[in-house]
């Protein structure tokens, strides 16, 4: 028995649902695999040098010293602080950014633990003389001051199905928020409040802009790094 035609109407009606229900969904894919970019590089050789120097380890700060080392970096050029979070000019004021692992102060440091070990002592001289061999990867970081309490908001433009990564370290001096929605405002990455260096990796389904918001949930200025691949 053939099964009768949906009326016009109701054929429209479910037509315009779903394209609601597409309208809705994020810019955003299932698959946000692919190798460790930029930016996780740096993200994960910053969490490896303070675990290092909270810990004394001089092999674990010999390694996320080498994995900073490895990647370049560049200022932006087509984001966009569209919401500056202000700092009052009273505000207390805390460090001026994280430590960096890529730093003359870190080989500094590296080469005050290796002591009078001659294996350490050479590993540190290899670090410090010689250049990473190959392909040096590039990221993008930005350097901004946030107020306690206060929001920055960056607007970017992102390629569909590419892998996208975006990094936040703050100074520590207070707990940071990472979260990015897509053009509908539609939440992508979503990341807690913490004192420690944040990631978010995804792959945007189409070419689109990209909203990254960094939340301040302390009392003083923090002065942070915003990374991207």
């Amino acid at each position: 028995m053939p099964r009768a035609a949906l009326p016009p109407f109701l054929v429209l009606l479910l037509a315009l649902s779903a394209h609601a229900v597409r309208a809705e969904d994020a810019n955003l894919t299932t698959n946000a695999t692919g190798a460790a970019g930029s930016a996780t590089r740096l993200v994960v050789a910053q969490k490896a040098y303070e675990l290092a120097l909270e810990s004394g380890d001089t092999i674990l700060l010999l390694a996320a010293i080498r994995l900073a080392r490895g990647v370049s970096v560049r200022a932006p050029t087509a984001w966009e602080r569209t919401a500056p979070g202000e700092v009052p000019a009273d505000e207390p004021k805390g460090r001026t950014a994280a430590p960096d692992p890529a730093s003359d102060n870190a080989i500094q440091i590296v080469q005050g633990l290796a002591g009078e070990d001659p294996d350490l002592q050479d590993l540190v001289y290899d670090l410090d003389a010689q250049l990473p061999q190959g392909d040096v990867e590039t990221a993008v970081v930005a350097l901004s001051d946030l107020g306690g309490g206060q929001v920055d908001s960056w607007r970017m433009a992102l390629s569909g199905s590419v892998l996208t990564e975006i990094g936040l370290i703050g100074d520590g001096d207070s707990p940071l928020a990472l979260s990015v929605t897509d053009e509908s405002g539609n939440p992508v990455c979503t990341m807690p409040l913490g004192m420690v260096p944040a990631l978010c990796r995804f792959t945007p389904a189409r070419n689109g802009f990209f909203t990254v918001t960094v939340q301040n949930a302390g009392t003083v200025k923090n002065s942070y790094r915003l990374i991207g691949n």
